[in-house]
């Protein structure tokens, strides 16, 4: 049914109907009530909820949280940008859409901005990346007790109750990750160097599964692979520098390094300045310097996880919730893509 269909049953101007579909005021409560009537009965048309939502002028109120994008997280540039897409298509359907930023390598902030939102008593869902496990976690008798639903992005954080999570299987990504050094890792240089560069490493829920998923992989299969870890601090990042290029000299039969972060852009400035190139380099994320690196043979693959389509969706989905009502999945899963240079052009299309 159209607007022009609706406006002449109920014998009003086709600007008329506009207006209460989008909520823009001037009309007569009268006249309000018929459009939707209209709306709902005329040929059996299916109850459209967002006009009543609208006519009754009831708005959704959903606070997002998630990492800023700046140069230390450029990741996240991806999802923000999914997000205020989809906050700009449901902002004249009955969802208000307010969106908090925390740094992602900063727990205080992230509980600075987590207790803002739980303190607020007049929303109706939140969509959270819970990026700290341990504050999420301790948090998760005062989320339910605001007795609204909540979804989680892009961490797939477990034992909550979230309706739903938008994201990638960590986990299974990792495994993913093992498999390639496994089928493709020299065998006169099978060790392999695990970097992880943050402090409290455990409390960053999905890379801590993606290494677990890593090392499960070997467990399941006789490997000739030797695997290394080496943890280094993220804000130093001479030191980070240091210490990879130290690791890289103790042992010369190195043939591969595993990111299991967006740290791969750190140790790709290093690899370019200092020329250094290894049979196999994987990390995560298809960031623009990430793409030269795997443009320069620095890099050999990186494992992508369509970052717009997770933060779009999440909004989409808690949308579909609460004006339509709809159930949603315990989970949406992004696709655990393989990037080289040779298909890279194809992933950005």
């Amino acid at each position: 049914m159209t607007i022009k269909e609706i406006a002449r049953l109920a014998n009003v101007s086709p600007g008329t109907v506009d207006r209460i579909l989008h909520n823009r005021g001037g009309v007569a409560e009268s006249t309000q009530k018929k459009v939707i009537e209209i709306i709902e009965q005329a040929g059996g048309f299916k109850p459209n909820v967002i006009a009543r939502n609208l006519a009754l002028n009831k708005v959704y109120q959903v606070a997002v949280l998630m990492p800023l994008f700046n140069a230390a997280s450029p990741f996240w540039e991806y999802p923000k940008k999914g997000v205020l897409k989809a906050v700009e298509e449901v902002s004249s359907y009955g969802m208000k859409v307010s969106v908090s930023y925390f740094d992602e390598f900063n727990v205080d902030s992230y509980n600075k901005e987590l207790d803002k939102i739980l303190k607020n008593k007049n929303l109706d869902g939140i969509i959270i990346a819970p990026h700290f496990a341990k504050e999420t976690q301790e948090r998760s008798a005062a989320l339910d007790a605001l007795n609204i639903p909540y979804l989680f992005l892009n961490v797939p954080l477990k034992g909550l109750n979230n309706i739903s999570f938008v994201g990638q299987d960590s986990f299974a990504s990792g495994r993913l990750a093992a498999k390639i050094f496994h089928i493709a890792q020299n065998t006169n240089k099978p060790r392999v160097l695990i970097v992880e560069v943050l402090e409290d490493f455990e409390n960053y829920y999905g890379l801590d599964q993606r290494v677990k998923g890593f090392m499960s992989f070997f467990s399941d299969h006789t490997s000739h692979v030797i695997i290394e870890k080496l943890r280094v601090p993220n804000k130093n990042t001479q030191l980070y520098y240091k210490l990879l290029g130290e690791s890289l000299h103790a042992h010369e039969d190195i043939g591969g390094v595993f990111f299991p972060s967006n740290s791969i852009t750190k140790a790709g400035r290093y690899f370019e300045t200092h020329q250094i190139k290894l049979d196999l380099v994987v990390g995560y994320d298809v960031t623009e310097e990430n793409k030269k690196y795997l443009n320069q043979d620095i890099i050999t693959f990186l494992i992508g996880q369509e970052p717009f389509q997770q933060g779009y969706k999440s909004v989409k989905l808690m949308f579909e919730h609460l004006v339509h009502g709809e159930q949603l999945n315990s989970f949406y899963m992004s696709p655990v893509q393989i990037i080289a240079k040779e298909n890279l052009e194809y992933y950005m299309h």
